[in-house]
């Protein structure tokens, strides 16, 4: 009999989506959470528990080595999260998690692309431009500095591509994305300083950096003015400038805003363009027109009532502010719940931003105390759910993308293009991702779109580990560890048997019976594309694309 797993698989459609079920959860040991008004939960078993961790942390699947480091003693739970915050792809994670904050990796910007850079690239054009900001916060991550050099920081990141854009000191003949420092004397301030950043978001004669300053203001203060509820008078002519800048300065339903937005506003305007949008104009700061508030506003640059000069100014304001350290907190634990902050929440925030302002503002305190929350750890339960834990969550596009990397080396690539990170001509709001535009926000949930694009990836990935790996010595494989693919259950049944059990546990962190459902029914598939091809290779592609195909390696 075929299991359920690869049942669903084979006939896709609804029953994809209603196998998704976890066995009994079982009490785990893991960190101690220190964290305000704890809850009690029902816990994922260390094994599920380590998987989520490793895939929010790392974007990759706990190695084999690793759970069975795991299996011997149970404690080494604390001792491999600990490892996961050390890994330099700790940082890249936050990039991709933090994508959906930025919103600055967009197919597209307003008014200049590659060629008018002279690059030679669109893809390198879109990747150096779209990371910027974001590279900022991996370093931020990776080597411990504190939050607040987000905003305070006197360099940037540049990679060759950026450093033909931009006046950034960068080495000559370097490769790859370095600290640099940024030449034409503008104010420090971290991801605030950078020419990327203002390219996403630009601004109009008529808006006069208010976009801009909304923007400060959603990602590092968690207050994004457009979500206000406001009335206003309807007879106002939306047409008639004089009369719309008037209601700005006298409407109380307008005035309520603009009283903090309009002197955020007056920062900006080093950034200020002309009509002509050219090189010169967006590649450098323009020190000379940070006084065009006074003319085009009427408002001198502050904060919330604190009075400043430039951005460097900006930036330390910022820094000071508790609802910096606060919106900071709330991002890392609705990015790893993966749902919007709730009342009930509260205690458990507070916890996490003693245990981020404890740690020094370091990304790497304050996201292990986030995976230690019994909430993050309570799985897909009945019980978890009502009490504010965690169902089981969906990979992103990029997350999808990077385990599949991680287990068979394959990255879906075509003309440069990173397929499950564009829509030029990849596919990344088709595998539910944000585009910075028209999507703003990741999928939670999976849909047509998605499962086709799953099963390509898984096909393609599925193929390239079976003929990247059939040459290795065994000790270099990851996936293809039990078998030399000429075996047949003929000849050796003990080593397929053995390759389906390493299977599961490499690509779901589940040890399955040599008996059990999962692998009869493995067994039964390679055995019917066995009858047809002949190929004991072709074979194991089905099972194992198959496998990367099912609901439990694409929720966690």
């Amino acid at each position: 009999m075929v299991s359920t797993r690869f049942l669903s698989l084979l006939l896709l459609g609804a029953p994809l989506l209603a196998s998704c079920g976890r066995d009994t959860p079982e009490e785990s040991p893991g960190a101690s959470w220190q964290g305000h008004d704890p809850v009690e939960l029902p816990t994922m078993t260390p094994a599920q528990i380590l998987t989520r961790t490793s895939l929010d942390l790392r974007g990759v699947r706990p190695t084999v080595a690793e759970l069975e480091r795991l299996e011997a003693d149970e404690a080494e739970l604390d001792v491999l999260v600990d490892e996961y915050l050390d890994d330099p792809r700790f940082g890249a994670r936050l990039m991709e998690l933090y994508s959906e904050i930025y919103l600055t990796e967009a197919d597209t910007f307003v008014y200049l692309s590659a060629d008018s850079f002279g690059i030679d690239s669109t893809p390198a054009f879109l990747e150096a431009v779209g990371q910027e900001p974001l590279r900022i916060l991996e370093r931020v991550a990776n080597e411990d500095l504190p939050y607040t050099e987000l905003v305070t920081a006197d360099w940037t990141m540049a990679n060759e591509t950026l450093a033909q854009m931009w006046p950034v000191s960068y080495p000559e003949g370097g490769e790859g994305w370095q600290p640099a420092y940024y030449t034409d004397s503008r104010p420090a301030a971290g991801v605030l300083s950078t020419s990327s950043m203002w390219l996403r978001y630009t601004s109009t004669s008529s808006n006069l950096n208010r976009k801009r300053a909304n923007q400060v203001s959603r990602i590092f203060l968690c207050n994004d003015y457009l979500t206000r509820e406001i009335e206003f008078d309807r007879d106002l002519d939306l047409l008639d400038s004089a009369a719309i800048e008037d209601a700005v300065k006298n409407d109380p339903a307008c005035v309520n805003c603009h009283n903090s937005l309009d002197p955020l506003a007056a920062y900006f305007f080093g950034f200020w363009t002309y009509q002509n949008q050219s090189y010169a104009e967006v590649a450098n700061y323009h020190p000379d027109r940070e006084r065009l508030w006074d003319e085009a506003l009427g408002v001198s640059p502050g904060f919330y009532g604190d009075p400043g000069d430039s951005l460097d100014d900006l930036g330390r304001q910022l820094a000071g502010d508790p609802r910096f350290v606060q919106c900071a907190v709330e991002q890392a634990y609705t990015l790893l719940l993966d749902r919007e902050v709730e009342a009930e929440d509260m205690g458990a925030l507070t916890g996490h931003r003693e245990a981020f302002l404890e740690g020094g503002l370091t990304l790497e305190a304050l996201y292990r105390s986030v995976v230690g929350d019994p909430r993050y750890r309570a799985g897909d339960h009945e019980d978890a759910d009502a009490a504010g834990g965690v169902p089981l969550k969906m990979a992103s596009n990029a997350l999808l993308a990077s385990q599949i990397e991680g287990l068979t080396g394959f990255r879906w690539e075509y003309a440069d293009y990173d397929m499950m990170k564009n829509d030029i001509i990849g596919v990344r709001t088709l595998a539910g991702g944000a585009d910075g535009y028209t999507v703003t926000r990741n999928a939670d949930a999976p849909n047509a779109t998605l499962l086709l694009v799953q099963e390509r990836l898984a096909e393609s990935a599925a193929y390239h580990s079976i003929v990247s790996e059939h040459e290795l010595p065994v000790t270099e494989r990851v996936l293809w560890t039990q078998v030399d693919f000429t075996e047949t259950p003929d000849t050796d049944r003990e080593a397929l048997v053995a390759q389906l059990q390493h299977l599961h546990l490499a690509i779901f962190g589940e040890r399955v019976e040599a008996d059990g459902e999962e692998i009869a029914g493995g067994l039964e598939l390679w055995e019917s594309v066995y009858a047809i091809e002949g190929d004991p290779a072709y074979a194991w592609w089905a099972v194992s694309s198959a496998l990367l195909r099912d609901p439990d390696f694409l929720l966690y």
